[in-house]
């Protein structure tokens, strides 16, 4: 597929304000952030492959269940995310695919 530069460099920028969307999300929501990063870290624990979409609806219902109503968590920093949880929790690594994605740009 032929990409022109002009393309590519939104692509990136998207990328990129994803990414930092993502940060600071997890900077304003740090226990919900460390409930994630748990959930992840027992799925590796058990050699469960796992989903971070699928992590971000239990965080959702999670924080919903603590009374947390006006909590948000955007579906577009699920790969970024993903990447972060890497990096944080090397041992879900193995269990957990990621595809590539404008925040690899």
């Amino acid at each position: 597929m032929f990409v022109n530069e002009e393309t590519m460099a939104a692509e990136v920028a998207k990328g990129d304000r994803f990414r930092h969307e993502a940060d600071e999300w997890i900077a304003a929501n740090p226990d919900a952030w460390a409930f994630m990063k748990q959930q992840a870290m027992t799925s590796a624990v058990y050699g469960r492959r796992f989903g971070v979409k699928s992590l971000c609806e239990h965080v959702r219902w999670h924080m919903l269940a603590e009374g947390n109503t006006a909590f948000k968590l955007n579906n577009n920093h699920s790969a970024a995310f993903a990447r972060r949880l890497k990096e944080e929790v090397p041992a879900c690594a193995p269990y957990l695919q990621t595809r590539s994605s404008v925040i690899d740009l």
